[in-house]
């Protein structure tokens, strides 16, 4: 069956101009300068605001704070907030104070012409055709204790695409076409439209200068990423999860030192490789899985605005009797695999991945470098480590320039990449199962959606450079991405003969020159604060080359976005 990829002409136009009417032609007599009111709504994680108040560090505006541990408290949100009386927002005057408060109300509509295209917009998922999402919540502080409630709702046409033919039947015909066997991650949720309620940034938490603690299904970012964060991010829907860790960095004198431990568990889609029951037996391998985390942040004494950082990631099988006292303790677990058997622990069932980070602000510079290094498999032991150190690793690079203007304004170039493409090791052992694993055959993801770095699974790699200006009106920028959804090559023979799987589609051989699909996307975008709400639009353009190993494929992504607020 041919599927039509174009979108209707008079649908693009009516979508365009209501963009343009709403944003990009506001009248200047309704705009005004900085946003009516924030609240802690504003503040999730991810969220546009967070990225105002870490540039607001770059430029020397804000008080220097690690930003690899999030999300925020309301109290490390207010300490923030408080520098900005000279920023483009000035939001510390218009900050509430209030016990109890109504965080804003959001409407945003997402349109793909051709197929789905998003990232780190958490439980949205943006198939091809028309997203609305609609968020709203109110949050509540007395003391130590804060309370918030702010579920997320959408609803995707879900209309038709080529996919890549899997193999398989039934639901299970609409997940991945490559590695289909050992991931959840469909590239389209089902033949009919696709909808979820989720409880989005919503928890409660007792916090102090010294200690946090609390549960919370809101998203995490672990690492100093801005887009592409290699262990946990806003990719994916947030999950249920206890936490733990400092309320702020301790100072120990030769360093300061912020850590968070995290407990939760993760889900899978209905699309999802894995079958049965929940719980992990000799016989299935579960449908739910546990999920543990601890990073550990160290500001050393003499240098300032640098924060250096590693942390351990798990997926732990659901057996019966868990959550154990071994899965509390999982994440101060000993480092290379021979230890574990040492130990006695040979099961080898669940997936660790890991990384080691940095960060440094140079605020009279206004400048921000970062990086980190990521492993998807555990080593067995130290000459592994030492020998093959490419062995299933990935590589973030970024940085950020600020540059303070007149009227208040501040731009800011960035540039950030992420790579897990094929390296020369893959010559002498399996390599690229980057967010995969097996028995638990759901990868790095919760709810279909990947729970890190959004290109892909496998061999991926994406690259952004950006300008922003923030300005008393709103915020204006533009970007250039190039996205690797997917690499074949001699590399996945290996896979197929040692690995137990084939992670092509049956009978299916990558015609020559077909050998990566790479997206290349080119957007603007604008936020407008006006008398009566916030408003923006955002128009991405791309050429998928090599789509699914095969044609060329076009798509035009435009989104609307509302925001009320209380007044």
């Amino acid at each position: 069956m041919t599927v039509r990829q174009t979108c209707p002409p008079h649908r693009l136009a009516i979508l365009f101009a209501l963009a343009v009417a709403l944003v990009l032609s506001a009248n200047p007599n309704e705009c005004i300068a900085q946003p009516r009111s924030a609240s802690m709504g504003d503040f999730a994680t991810g969220s546009e605001f967070e990225d105002y108040l870490r540039v607001l560090q770059i430029a020397g505006v804000a008080p220097l704070y690690p930003w690899s541990i999030r999300g925020f408290s309301p109290r490390e949100i207010r300490a923030l907030v408080a520098g900005d009386t000279a920023g483009p927002w000035a939001l510390q005057p218009r900050f509430s104070k209030s016990l109890v408060d109504a965080g804003p109300a959001t409407l945003t509509t997402t349109y793909n012409s051709a197929y789905p295209y998003g990232a780190n917009d958490g439980a949205v998922w943006a198939g091809r055709g028309l997203t609305v999402a609609a968020a709203a919540g109110v949050s509540g502080t007395y003391g130590p204790l804060s309370i918030s409630l702010a579920p997320v709702a959408f609803r995707a046409s879900n209309s038709p695409f080529p996919i890549l033919p899997n193999g398989k039947n039934g639901l299970q015909a609409y997940n991945r076409g490559t590695f289909s066997d050992v991931v959840d991650m469909p590239q389209r949720f089902g033949p009919d439209s696709y909808a979820r309620v989720d409880a989005g940034n919503s928890g409660i938490r007792l916090d102090s200068k010294y200690a946090t603690v609390g549960f919370s299904t809101g998203n995490q970012w672990i690492g100093p990423a801005t887009e592409h964060p290699f262990l946990l991010g806003t990719n994916a829907p947030g999950f249920p999860h206890l936490f733990v860790g400092s309320g702020s960095p301790v100072d120990l004198w030769i360093a300061k030192i912020h850590a968070r431990v995290m407990w939760g568990k993760l889900f899978q889609s209905d699309f999802s490789p894995v079958t049965g029951g929940s719980r992990f037996t000799r016989a299935e391998t579960g449908t739910e899985r546990l999920t543990t985390a601890a990073t550990f942040v160290v500001l050393p004494r003499g240098f300032t605005g640098l924060e250096i950082g590693v942390s351990r990631y798990f997926h732990v099988p659901f057996q019966i009797g868990e959550p154990s006292s071994d899965f509390w303790l999982k994440p101060f677990k000993v480092l290379f695999l021979k230890n574990e058997f040492a130990q006695g622990d040979s099961a080898g069932f669940d997936n660790q991945l890991a990384s080691i980070f940095f960060r440094w602000t140079f605020p009279r510079s206004g400048l921000e470098v970062y990086a980190e290094r990521g492993y998807e498999d555990q080593f067995f032991d130290l000459r592994e480590f030492v020998q093959d150190i490419d062995h299933e690793r990935e590589y973030m690079l970024g940085f950020q320039k600020a540059f303070r203007g007149r009227s208040k304004r501040i731009d800011v170039i960035k540039g950030e990449l992420v790579n897990y493409q094929v390296p020369t090791l893959a010559r002498l052992r399996i390599e690229n199962a980057v967010y995969l694993h097996s028995p638990l055959r759901q990868g790095h993801t919760n709810r279909g959606q990947l729970l890190g770095v959004s290109a892909g699974v496998g061999a991926a790699a994406a690259s952004t450079i950006s300008w922003t200006r923030y300005s008393p009106i709103g915020r204006t920028g533009a970007t250039l991405r190039r996205i690797v959804r997917d690499q074949a090559g001699n590399y996945l023979n290996a896979i197929k003969s040692y690995g137990g799987y084939n992670p092509l589609p049956p009978g299916f051989d990558v015609p020559p020159n077909r050998e990566t699909d790479v997206i290349i996307a080119l957007g603007v975008e604008r936020m407008q604060f006006t008398k009566y709400a916030d408003f923006g639009a955002k128009l991405e353009a791309m050429q998928n080359y090599n789509r699914n190993f095969t044609q060329d494929a076009a798509n035009l992504n435009l989104q609307v976005m509302a925001r009320v607020r209380r007044w």
